[in-house]
């Protein structure tokens, strides 16, 4: 199956970063706060806008930032992805360890993998062939690795090996084009860290490249579009 990249939740967006910004110049909390939560950010902002001389606007502000490279008001914010990638791409997301908050993926070490989830790089499909359809080959090896570990999982049980111990080696059968699902956390600005260093237009690999712009496009496809000045910032 193809990568893919599921906003889960966020919290935050334009007004967020701009209160973070505004916080070190212009912080007046002695005001009256709505009993609702979700609409203090929104009190405060108006508040802002309305007793300062000098603050214009939230838009105006973030592009500032953006361009004199203040970006810590940017990590007040939080980004919830889930995410289906092989194993190679997995780790390249790991490498990321400043910029992602917090990872968790699925592990063959406390559950059998059942799904049998593997990638299979669609580019493949349009070269000419050499004798050999390496796609399709990819297709059957990943098949048989797959139906090898359950089999073996299930004779290493029965022989009478702790099954704990049977998940974590009876994976060593998977490939490296195995799919896992992860949950990512992490901030606008880690998405930005992220997305500049991985996307399509960079070095990296494919794969990954079509993760990270599908992950940009959930964040520009949330209702209200609460992140739209901040993406224009960064010419998102």
């Amino acid at each position: 199956m193809e990568n893919r990249a599921i906003l889960m939740g966020y919290y935050g967006g334009d007004k967020t970063h701009a209160l973070a910004a505004w916080s070190s110049t212009f912080m007046d909390l002695e005001i009256d706060m709505p009993d609702q939560m979700d609409m203090r950010v929104d009190a405060v902002i108006e508040h802002i806008l309305t007793n300062s001389k000098k603050i214009r606007d939230v838009k105006g502000l973030l592009n500032y930032l953006a361009q004199e490279g203040h970006n810590s008001p940017f990590r007040f914010s939080t980004l919830h992805f889930v995410t289906t990638t092989e194993i190679a791409t997995h780790v390249q997301f790991l490498k990321h360890s400043v910029a992602l908050e917090a990872e968790n993926a699925e592990s063959a070490r406390y559950k059998e993998l059942k799904e049998d989830k593997f990638y299979l790089p669609e580019d493949w499909k349009e070269l000419g062939q050499t004798g050999v359809n390496w796609y399709e080959t990819l297709k059957r090896q990943s098949e048989v690795n797959n139906s090898l570990y359950h089999d073996c999982l299930a004779d290493l049980v029965k022989a009478g090996m702790d099954k704990a111990r049977a998940k974590e080696s009876a994976r060593f059968f998977k490939m490296y084009n195995s799919q896992l699902n992860s949950n990512k956390k992490m901030s606008f600005d880690g998405f930005l860290q992220i997305y500049f260093k991985r996307n399509l237009k960079t070095h990296s690999q494919l794969e990954i490249g079509k993760v990270v712009e599908q992950m940009l496009q959930e964040i520009k496809n949330i209702e209200g579009n609460p992140f739209k000045h901040s993406l224009e910032a960064f010419s998102l």
